[in-house]
């Protein structure tokens, strides 16, 4: 993958995130500030500032770069067979800043602060667990 294709996705990345943001329910508008760089426009909740990325497993050094270079609410990963580190998730949390996958952020979106967003996949640990998080009854 040529290095270009690792901060910042393809141009066909791009316009899927774009398209996707056009189709949830939540998103008013998605204003493109530069490349990768985004204002999303959300009804009943507020604005957030969010950083599209292609890393193949965002890390922590990733998060560091990006948020050293950008003011964001959140730092997604676009492609499906990316991932995010534990590490870069818990971090962004800690420090108010959702760290996604795409299908992970199409969730955040509902959330007035993404950074708390509780993933599925940490849903389903907790759920492994006994905790019962997010079970209704």
């Amino acid at each position: 993958m040529p290095d270009q294709f690792i901060k910042f996705p393809r141009v066909e990345s791009i316009q899927y995130f774009e398209s996707a943001m056009y189709g949830h329910n939540k998103v008013l508008r998605c204003k493109k500030i530069s490349d990768s760089y985004y204002e999303i426009q959300r009804e009943d909740l507020p604005p957030i500032f969010v950083f599209v990325s292609n890393y193949y497993a965002l890390s922590v050094s990733d998060y560091y770069e990006i948020t050293s270079e950008y003011q964001i609410d959140c730092l997604v990963t676009i492609s499906n067979w990316n991932r995010v580190t534990q590490d870069a998730y818990e971090l962004g949390r800690r420090n108010g800043i959702g760290v996604f996958t795409m299908s992970e952020f199409m969730g955040a979106l509902n959330c007035a602060k993404p950074s708390v967003y509780i993933r599925p996949i940490d849903r389903e640990d907790n759920d492994r667990a006994g905790v019962g998080f997010g079970r209704i009854g």
